[in-house]
């Protein structure tokens, strides 16, 4: 391009965009300089987009992802009641059973639906949080106690290993609450046997909670994007057990809205361990 500004006469500036290292993606300018010499000037203008072609993409899949995520469930919701209005409602069996599919459909986009409010408010800081000091040894032993039932039913022993002494910490306790529910939750829906330990430890100025499985475990190759909106490892399990895809992105939002950090830990076969930090109470 400069070869060819500088040949010829032309005095229009010239756009054009360069792949850098990695993913560095620069827009370049080139703006013919007028001057008193008998040789061509340029001025070059470099502008790192990297970062706004990034928001980009994610913009464009987030809209076809949750085109994705919806279509599914009103066509299912479609398909069941175009059938009962053609002549299935006088068999009661197949009524009672259409009808509770769409149940499950309808129940599927609107909890869909809330996850996204959620997790749009988090991104947009339009979520309030009310932050007070907070025990979270009884938040832990409450969210433990409403999954006993879920974790016997599938055989897996919750442990909680808290200590004796654990310091308070600045938290909301809702938002908190809903953290350590959906890592429980996944904790117990990806183990077939064994055990879920939810543990905690004073690192420095902040506590550190972990939720271990002994469960199906995680890809190496998909741990860097575990956090990211609507990303699966085994899509068609988490559907069948009930998931947005949203659940994890949520977490991450409210963790670094409490000034804390999150990350995962995993084995393929063997568990993953989830961890996060809140500030203490000094």
């Amino acid at each position: 391009v400069i070869e060819t500004m500088l040949c010829s006469q032309g005095k229009q500036p010239r756009e054009i965009t360069i792949q850098g290292k990695g993913s560095q993606i620069l827009e370049a300018r080139l703006v013919p300089f007028a001057s008193d010499s008998a040789s061509r000037v340029l001025i070059g203008f470099f502008h790192d987009v990297t970062e706004e072609k990034r928001v980009e993409a994610i913009k464009r899949d987030f809209v076809a992802n949750v085109s994705h995520e919806l279509r599914t469930p009103l066509a299912s919701i479609k398909g069941y009641a175009e059938t009962l209005l053609d002549g299935a409602l006088e068999d009661k069996t197949t009524l009672k059973n259409f009808l509770t599919i769409i149940d499950r459909h309808a129940n599927r986009m609107t909890a869909l639906i809330e996850d996204l409010l959620t997790l749009s408010m988090l991104e947009s800081h339009q979520m309030p949080m009310s932050f007070e000091s907070l025990d979270i040894k009884g938040l832990i032993k409450s969210v433990i106690q409403g999954f006993e039932k879920q974790a016997k039913d599938k055989g897996i022993e919750l442990i909680m290993n808290l200590g004796r002494e654990i310091p308070k910490i600045m938290a909301d306790k809702d938002r908190l609450e809903q953290v350590i529910v959906n890592l429980v939750d996944n904790a117990i829906k990806y183990t077939n046997r064994g055990t879920v330990r939810v543990l905690t430890e004073k690192s420095d100025d902040m506590l550190q909670v972990n939720v271990e499985d002994t469960g199906i475990g995680i890809p190496e190759k998909d741990i860097p994007r575990i956090f990211e909106r609507f990303y699966r490892v085994d899509k068609g399990r988490s559907r069948e057990l009930g998931g947005t895809g949203l659940g994890l992105a949520i977490v991450k939002h409210i963790i670094q809205g409490h000034n804390g950090k999150i990350w995962v830990k995993s084995q393929p076969g063997k568990g993953t361990i989830f961890s996060f930090t809140v500030p203490a109470v000094s």
